[in-house]
């Protein structure tokens, strides 16, 4: 079986520089795992990897999509895949890097997306979300699926739509854990960080991106068209936050505000994604040298 290492971890956690040593030290190639790095133009607000700070290791899955596409879990898999093949084909070790845990998982497991979907189930389970709101279908999904329900938050009712759907149709679950077997023989780090000194980084990291132009990336998206409220890139945080600001609704100041507020309810729900693999070793992302005897020890097998 294929090896694969992920370094996971909740935004600002340091992720993408400990992905570069590892990649240097093991004769790795990284493999971004983001839901938002993989659009063109949304740099800023990503904390998107600058070219100079790759320090000559070959990135994958950055900038694959336009701002104004949608761009789905099950393209990502598949295109990841495919990169993962690749480097392994010529002998490297294929490191994945980021925080978007339905990208991880979809690389960890096979995830099943052939369900086809059924318009007037869809346009009942509207009309029901309608009526009765997002928090009783949510503890319907919950019922049915905890699983599944576990990994939505009740606003996102997309997916939340979606995941009742599939019930509906195939008269099962979407997903199954305890029948699930890895695709790859993989080592996953988990960067365990200190809550404090994270909200900190959060904090700083929101005020770098305002201080090198996140309003102004925002604005030039919208202005010329690439981008609108309800774009998918849009929903991200760091972007989302603007549209109240433009149509004068909050302050900068209030922008940038809730912005930290919602990385930090991001982060927090990135640890709690992260805790339900029980093979992850969750180190701190200081004890560098017991980061490299794990990885060493993994690629020994």
């Amino acid at each position: 079986m294929k090896k694969i290492l992920i370094v996971a971890g909740p935004t600002a956690s340091g992720k993408s520089a400990l992905a570069i040593e590892l990649a240097k030290r093991f004769n790795g190639e990284i493999i971004s795992c983001d839901s938002m790095q993989i659009y063109r133009d949304l740099n800023v607000g990503t904390a998107k990897i600058s070219a100079d700070e790759m320090q000559g290791v070959p990135h994958h899955m950055l900038d694959v999509a336009d701002a104004g596409e949608e761009y789905s879990v099950c393209e990502y898999s598949e295109a990841a895949k495919r990169v993962i093949d690749d480097i392994y084909s010529r002998g490297r070790l294929p490191v994945v890097a980021g925080g978007t845990g339905l990208y991880i998982e979809s690389l960890i497991y096979p995830l099943n997306f052939a369900v086809n979907k059924d318009e007037k189930v869809r346009e009942r389970l509207l009309k029901e979300l309608d009526e009765c709101g997002a928090e009783k279908l949510h503890a319907r999904l919950a019922e049915l699926d905890p699983v599944d329900a576990a990994k939505i938050h009740p606003n996102n009712t997309k997916r939340l739509i979606r995941a009742l759907e599939i019930i509906e149709i195939s008269g099962d679950t979407k997903n199954k854990d305890e029948l699930k077997k890895p695709q790859y023989d993989v080592c996953l780090i988990a960067l365990d960080t200190n809550r404090k000194k994270l909200y900190e980084n959060i904090d700083e990291r929101v005020e770098r991106m305002f201080a090198s132009g996140l309003e102004r990336e925002v604005k030039d998206l919208v202005d010329r068209g690439v981008v609108d409220k309800n774009s998918q890139s849009m929903q991200a945080i760091g972007y989302k936050e603007f549209f109240d600001y433009f149509d004068g609704n909050a302050s900068l100041e209030e922008v940038k505000e809730l912005i930290k507020h919602n990385t930090r309810r991001y982060a927090k729900r990135q640890i709690t994604w992260l805790r339900r693999y029980p093979f992850a070793h969750w180190i701190a992302p200081e004890d560098r040298e017991i980061i490299f005897e794990t990885v060493q020890e993994f690629i020994k097998g």
